[in-house]
């Protein structure tokens, strides 16, 4: 299913860097070529190590995309086949310049095989503090595969900046299955060595917000950046070490929501204004989107269906959209967004405060008094007797009010209670 992603773009080609974010697709055409091929993906991706020109030696990319439920990124364009040893490319891509905060790089990941010798790893994709041709040495983040500890399993490591001996590894995975890799590199400014990186491998699902704990913590206590600038590919070196993994599904953001999250509502807000609720949300990148229906509900958790707005299909710009409700009262809204194929997700819930009259009606069965509390101001109250006869009035201008009911006799009444625009009624008993 192709989710909607709340960012800012700048379309360029087609890897796209938006305010913060870059998307990488491999969606350069129907024929498999190799990646750095001016043709294609050389306008955005720049080798910096090893041979290129043929597929035996060059990073290639397919056009068989990975897929993940969920994920934005998935079943789009193609994807790229990183060897150890059989090939020998690697490339690095431009992003924009990163100095504070953290930095997120998600992406799909399968790995088809990894040499049973395999015991120390290899690394195949990191980070840069420079880009394009000549690349430095400073690699961080360093994503590893090894052997598993059974047959037919792989397991993923992580570094700041060692090697494979000093890197943090995960459980075993089973060869040819799809997970979900996030990679955070994470400035410290109070020092010089204490960034920290992390990983995140999903193997179904995404979390909304980003995990108190990541599967992979680095603890290796290498050099920090002062600026990062390029996520790379790498071909591994290690004949013990020979793999092969396909990635696909880049995105590399300063934020979980807009690198991770399949669906990102944050900008939906709702505000009761001339007796109607307002409506509105904003997209910036849409896939698929047939459109919302907007769901509105008064406990928060059975909702009913109030209208629906039409999306932009396949859209790489900000889009606003709004919608009114004539209901002015307190109520829970969500947006069920809607693709061409018939599946759907929901945003969050969110609430709004009406403007409602609630009365505080004490105590009921009443004898000789009666105590009116509001959450605002008052007129005047009557009360009724069971024919409909008014046998108390009384002005109020207020939010509070005490009744004398003494004189009346035992038996059914109604309070009737008005503030100007509203008037409730209620049934009371005198005993």
């Amino acid at each position: 299913m192709k989710k909607i992603i709340l960012l800012i773009l700048i379309t360029i080609g087609t890897l796209t860097n938006y305010a913060q974010t870059t998307i990488e697709n491999f969606n350069y055409g129907s024929t498999m070529d190799t990646l750095t091929n001016p043709a294609n993906g050389g306008v955005n991706w720049k080798s910096h190590n090893g041979t290129k020109g043929s597929f035996t030696s060059s990073l290639v990319y397919n056009t068989t995309s990975l897929t993940y439920t969920g994920y934005s990124s998935s079943g789009v364009g193609g994807a790229v086949e990183v060897w150890g040893v059989v090939r020998s490319e690697d490339a690095n891509r431009v992003l924009p310049a990163y100095t504070s905060g953290s930095v997120y790089a998600s992406f799909l990941l399968r790995i088809d095989s990894v040499n049973s010798a395999s015991t120390v790893g290899d690394y195949f994709v990191h980070f840069n503090d420079t880009f394009g041709s000549a690349l430095s040495t400073t690699f961080k983040g360093k994503l590893f595969t090894k052997m598993g500890s059974v047959a037919t399993t792989y397991k993923i490591g992580i570094s700041k900046g060692g090697a494979g001996a000093t890197a943090v590894y995960s459980p075993d995975y089973a060869f040819g299955t799809t997970v979900l890799v996030v990679i955070k590199y994470k400035f410290d400014l109070t020092a010089t060595s204490n960034d920290t990186v992390s990983a995140y491998i999903f193997t179904s699902g995404i979390p909304s917000t980003e995990p108190t704990t990541p599967t992979l913590l680095a603890t290796d206590l290498s050099t920090d950046y002062t600026i990062l600038r390029s996520f790379c590919l790498r071909q591994g070196s290690l004949a013990s070490s020979q793999f092969r993994a396909i990635v696909d599904g880049i995105r590399v953001s300063d934020s979980w929501g807009t690198s991770a999250l399949p669906v990102n509502f944050t900008s939906f807000n709702a505000t009761i204004n001339n007796k109607q609720t307002n409506l509105s949300w904003t997209t910036a990148s849409e896939i698929n989107n047939k459109g919302f229906e907007i769901e509105r509900s008064t406990d928060g958790v059975n909702f009913e269906t109030i209208g629906f707005v039409k999306g932009n299909s396949n859209s790489n710009r900000v889009n606003k959209y709004s919608f009114i409700d004539a209901n002015h009262s307190s109520a829970f809204y969500r947006l069920k967004q809607i693709d061409f194929d018939g599946k759907f997700d929901y945003s969050n819930v969110i609430s709004v405060q009406g403007n409602d009259l609630l009365i505080d009606i004490t105590p009921n069965p009443f004898n000789n008094v009666i105590e009116i509390n509001s959450n605002g101001h008052l007129v005047n109250v009557e009360v009724l007797d069971i024919t409909g006869k008014i046998v108390i009035t009384e002005a109020i201008n207020g939010s509070k009010t005490t009744l004398n009911t003494a004189s009346l006799n035992n038996g059914v009444y109604f309070i009737r209670i008005n503030n100007g625009e509203n008037v409730i009624t209620k049934r009371l008993i005198k005993n």
